[in-house]
């Protein structure tokens, strides 16, 4: 028997008719070269002020087929402001593109735009000095004694002289001196040649220079200085303040961070990449000893303290060492001393690791560090004594946030490895930052949380003996400060 199949039952509601829809919107994609792209700009640590305008700068590469854009305002009356296109720094984040929507109301037309991402940074405009100030009335004086028919009979102001210039006469030997000098009388002698070849002002100048010339005691050592009482001011080191009565202010950060003010440049230090992998339970690598050890330390205290801005400083101080680093380290395998240091955009890819800071902080950390831009020994030296300097802002492992130290202390072995200088001399550069090369105590040890590194230990040589390894000594600085006295050399004989 078949059984009959059943016939659905009606249903008991009707499904509701659609609705036709009165207001569509059009939306159109625009991707086209020839449509000007809008820009989103982010500017990490600045406010930015709500009237500031950009002026924009493309460059095409060298295929022609994409364009770096850049931007740039100088509105404000004391920050310039420079913006340039944001790199991706994760895998998530190459994928991603940003784009702005613009809704037209009044013909329903949205219009979806591609936009670029850019990183606004700031600097402090070098404000104009009363010298300049004085000089531009003077010359508005001339060109109205001009515009009335009367012949200006005011000399000329005498050139100003360059950083460079500045810096040999500070720290330079004598023939560089020699040099500045011959340059200046050359100088002085061919605007006399086109002005007035009786220059009373030239005259008094060029025989000041050739007064000088013949009066030097050639007997004087060339780290002396006659404008500065204390030899220190000659030493290619950073100067300390030999009036603070607090120890974390013996050498401020004014004088060991480059360009100032020191907590703008602080604040362009980019820490997002360190916080994201402490956050995520991942390792941070890094190719200098010394950041490798210290780093996850600080980015565990700044993640459990967001909100103390001495725990944000010393990491950002601690970036600001690998940045000198990564300079030190490329600097020191350029093949020539003679020859200018390459303008940041000409250096090798990865010299910094690091694409979000602009060419122009770098451009100024150079100028800062190397006024001539010529990486000779004095420059080098300085630039070893600043990142020894700052090691000693760095605090120990075991610091806890408002833990006031009556001493700075670093551990040396892992700087010294990473500026490859021998010990030695990374201890002869400690000394003339004024401290003091000690071993700690087992009690100091393990309160500063250096056990592993600062005890004694023992060890099995290649012919199988056990030798003992003294304890490591560590860089000190205390009051009172004591600085290395100058030797004055071997007695004459009698």
């Amino acid at each position: 028997m078949v059984e009959k199949k059943r016939k659905a039952g009606s249903q008991e509601s009707e499904r509701p008719a659609k609705k036709s829809q009165t207001n569509k919107v059009k939306v159109t994609h625009l991707s086209s070269a020839d449509i000007a792209k809008p820009v989103v700009a982010h500017s990490p640590g600045v406010d930015l002020p709500s009237d500031v305008s950009f002026d924009a700068y493309s460059k095409k590469s060298a295929s022609g087929q994409q364009s770096t854009l850049l931007l740039q305002s100088s509105t404000h009356p004391t920050i310039d402001y420079l913006a340039t296109e944001s790199s991706t720094t994760s895998i998530g984040d190459k994928h991603v593109k940003q784009y702005i929507a613009i809704f037209d109301p009044s013909t329903n037309n949205l219009s979806v735009i591609p936009a670029k991402k850019m990183t606004v940074r700031s600097s402090v405009r070098q404000l104009p000095s009363a010298s300049t100030d004085d000089s531009a009335a003077a010359d508005a004086s001339d060109a109205d004694a001009d515009a009335d028919g009367e012949p200006s009979t005011k000399p000329p102001p005498p050139p100003t002289p360059s950083s460079r210039a500045a810096l040999t006469e500070a720290f330079g030997t004598k023939k560089s001196k020699k040099a500045v000098a011959a340059i200046a009388e050359n100088r002085l002698l061919a605007r006399s040649a086109d002005t007035n070849a009786n220059d009373p002002l030239s005259s008094a100048i060029l025989s000041s220079i050739q007064e000088d010339d013949n009066n030097a005691d050639p007997s004087l050592s060339l780290s002396t200085s006659t404008s500065t009482p204390d030899s220190r001011a000659n030493k290619p080191l950073p100067q300390p303040d030999l009036t603070a009565t607090d120890i974390n202010q013996f050498y401020p950060l004014s004088s060991l961070i480059f360009p100032g003010p020191p907590r703008t440049t602080l604040s362009q230090m980019p820490i997002a990449a360190w916080r994201d992998r402490i956050s995520s339970g991942k390792e941070i690598q890094s190719r200098f000893r010394y950041i490798a050890h210290r780093v996850a330390g600080l980015v565990q205290l700044h993640i459990n303290h967001p909100d103390d801005r001495s725990v944000l400083e010393k990491l950002q101080i601690l970036r600001y060492i690998q940045l000198l680093l990564e300079l030190h380290t490329y600097i020191s395998r350029l093949p020539s001393r003679n020859r200018a240091i390459p303008p940041p955009e000409k250096w090798p890819a990865n010299t910094t690791s690091d694409t979000s800071l602009s060419a122009a902080f770098q451009y100024k950390l150079v100028g800062a560090l190397f006024p001539s831009y010529l990486p000779t020994n004095q420059a080098k030296t300085l630039l070893i004594t600043t990142i020894l300097a700052l090691t000693l802002h760095v605090p120990p492992p075991k610091w806890a946030p408002g833990q006031e130290l009556s001493v700075l202390i670093t551990e040396p072995s892992d700087i010294h490895l990473d500026l490859a200088l021998p010990g030695a001399e990374v201890t002869k550069y400690f000394r003339e930052l004024g401290c003091r090369l000690e071993s700690l105590s087992d009690a100091e040890l393990t309160r500063y949380g250096w056990e592993k590194v600062g005890k004694a230990r023992k060890k099995v040589d290649s012919e199988g003996k056990e030798i003992t390894i003294p304890k490591a000594k560590f860089a000190k600085l205390r009051f009172p400060v004591e600085f290395p006295k100058i030797s004055a050399g071997r007695p004459g004989r009698r």
